[in-house]
């Protein structure tokens, strides 16, 4: 009787068994979906013919690289590289673009540049103002050497940055000249032979890459027609193209140059120019962008 009841009673269970309701079953998927966190700490510095981005990255802990992307109007992005996770940097130049992107990189034009995180499945950041920035390439040169105008070498005392990157020194008559060098009773001075439509400030004894330096800031701006020069000095200079200085609506353009070496018959000066007219960006500064309205999101591969 036992044995009986025992086996009627697991065929009891078996029926309710079979009778449970499976309809809710699911199956849990293991495949990440979900992207990495953007890029942060995204600025840009400006060199001559190239521009180097720096970010910092989100903290994924599944993480594998980040892409580079490029626009020319911060609607349609080009992806032109990729980097492994421990990259923080990457330069962007002619040799870069070749065959990446429909359009030259070339000192002068400003362009839009971002970065995205893509994790080990595939997935990927967008591209916002949080970690996009935009930048203007342009001509610097070194140890330029600039002689005093009253002196053997006077057909070399003066500077036209506007002919760079292939500029050189001229003599400080010519109609061309921006800045030129001279000693006035043991002083040496660099000096703006046309001071209405050339105008100079030193900005101290500051490294040449630094963000004081890196923009022409107007309500800063204390400008004179000409400076004493220091060893380690930086000067900004501003350039009216035909017209006279406070006139906004005029083309005009801004370059720097730092004092490198010294003596009473010529200096030696470091110097950046901007091509792009009424642009006073010589180096971008790490900081907050401006917000420049809606993207498309467009990105070309």
């Amino acid at each position: 009787m036992f044995k009986l009841l025992s086996l009627g009673t697991l065929l009891v269970g078996v029926t309710l068994t079979g009778c449970v309701d499976h309809s809710s079953r699911r199956v849990v998927g293991t495949d990440d979906v979900y992207p990495p966190g953007e890029p942060r700490d995204v600025y840009s510095v400006t060199g001559d013919g190239e521009v180097t981005l720096y970010w910092s990255p989100p903290r994924d802990g599944d993480l594998a690289g980040f892409s580079i992307f490029i626009s020319e109007d911060d609607q349609s992005y080009y992806r032109i590289g990729d980097v492994g996770t421990s990259r923080r940097h990457f330069r962007i130049a002619g040799d870069v673009l070749a065959g990446e992107a429909p359009f030259d990189f070339v000192n002068g034009n400003t362009y839009f540049v971002g970065v995205t995180a893509f994790d080990r499945d595939g997935n990927e950041s967008e591209l916002t103002d949080v970690n996009t920035t935009f930048d203007t390439p342009r001509p610097s040169g070194r140890d330029l050497r600039l002689y005093r105008s009253d002196g053997a070498h006077a057909a070399e005392s003066g500077y036209d940055f506007s002919r760079s990157p292939y500029g050189y020194s001229m003599d400080a008559q010519s109609l061309f000249v921006d800045i030129y060098f001279t000693v006035v009773n043991g002083v040496p001075l660099m000096r703006a032979p046309f001071p209405q439509v050339v105008e100079m400030e030193d900005k101290g004894l500051v490294d040449f890459d630094s963000a004081e330096v890196g923009w022409l800031f107007e309500q800063d701006w204390n400008p004179v027609d000409e400076v004493v020069l220091r060893p380690g000095h930086v000067v900004l200079v501003k350039i009216w193209e035909e017209t006279r200085p406070g006139n906004e609506r005029e083309p005009f353009n801004v370059a720097k140059f730092r004092v490198v070496e010294i003596n009473n018959e010529s200096v030696v000066i470091d110097w950046a120019y901007q091509t792009a007219p009424n642009n006073r960006e010589l180096k971008p500064m790490q900081s907050a962008r401006v917000a420049r309205g809606s993207r498309s999101q467009e990105v070309l591969r």
